[in-house]
């Protein structure tokens, strides 16, 4: 009972602070020339990396299986650090005005948006944690488009506040995480362009599995699910730094409707999605966020890590277990 209670305080203790650190943080981000706070972001990733061993070591067991030769122990430190860039600069590019943040972003293959806008039909934008996917919420800025996200709501009202002043910034909608799916699926049919993250696990019971790097991902069905209902043209698209500069780059547009129709239409969709996925962090190991453990729950890496149990077997175990559970 004192335990529960021990950790119940220090909850109500990290909410009390939290908003405080948030706020600071932010204006110091602000504060400090553009230069100092990268060194002061990627500075935090370091020390996240040296005092985190649990996402290290969750960033070194998934790097390690799905890049093979291609992986190096000192990856995961520009990982962590790479994380020190998003933070840094998803403050920084909010209070910027157009001309700046068009002078710091490059658009590459913007011809497959606008082969995508002439058919007149809802635009799915879909793209992975990969590079900084807040940087994509300035495309209205970037590119004078509508275009809309949706986000998580914080219990703590002036945190959200907070956050929701930095992403309104940005110039897309913000749309509420109730009744996302039906609202995401009429705007789509109207024609409307809207966003979403494809790389996730998604709730328990609605989870579908896909092949990532070869092995079994749970992964969420509701953006393929979305893109069919809503009858959407999908593009992918993701925002790459390199040397100082953010790389928008759109691949080529896919037509849903091409996948069928049906449960089958929906897993061979979220298929690809994770297939391209896969394709782009290929390119760009170091900018993903492998700091998620993707392939299991949190607390089963967490089992892997303090036992250091064979990840491939344990995955592939958890996936069988899952499979023939009624």
């Amino acid at each position: 009972m004192s335990m529960v209670f021990f950790r119940r305080s220090l909850l109500r203790l990290f909410q009390t602070i939290q908003y405080p650190i948030v706020h600071l943080l932010i204006w110091f981000i602000r504060a400090i020339p553009y230069k100092a706070a990268l060194s002061f972001g990627r500075s935090l990733g370091f020390l996240a990396w040296v005092l985190d061993p649990f996402h290290r070591k969750t960033a070194d067991i998934q790097m390690k299986y799905a890049l093979g030769k291609a992986y190096h122990p000192l990856m995961s430190l520009k990982v962590f650090m790479n994380h020190g860039d998003i933070l840094v600069d998803t403050i920084r590019f909010a209070f910027m005005d157009k001309e700046e943040i068009r002078d710091r972003i490059v658009i590459e293959e913007r011809e497959h948006l606008d082969r995508a806008r002439q058919s007149n039909r809802g635009i799915m934008l879909i793209t992975g944690h990969i590079g900084n996917w807040e940087i994509l919420t300035h495309l209205p800025r970037i590119l004078d488009i509508e275009f809309c996200v949706m986000a998580d709501i914080r219990n703590d009202p002036r945190l959200e506040a907070l956050i929701n002043d930095i992403r309104s910034r940005s110039g897309a909608t913000i749309l509420p995480p109730k009744g996302k799916a039906l609202m995401l699926i009429k705007r789509l049919r109207k024609g409307s362009m809207i966003g979403m993250v494809v790389d996730q696990r998604g709730k328990r019971g609605e989870r579908m599995f896909c092949d990532l790097f070869g092995l079994p991902a749970p992964t969420n069905p509701a953006p393929a699910f979305i893109a069919l209902k809503g009858n959407a043209i999908l593009l992918p698209v993701y925002a790459i730094k390199k040397k100082g500069s953010y790389h928008i780059c759109f691949s080529p547009a896919v037509d849903p409707t091409a996948f069928g129709t049906g449960e089958t239409s929906v897993e061979e969709l979220s298929s690809y999605m994770q297939s391209w996925v896969a394709s782009i962090v290929l390119q760009h190991p170091e900018q993903w966020f492998w700091l998620h453990a993707r392939w299991t729950r949190r607390s089963d890496m967490r089992r892997i890590v303090r036992k250091r149990l064979d990840f491939r077997k344990e995955v592939l175990r958890q996936y069988e277990e899952r499979r023939q559970a009624p």
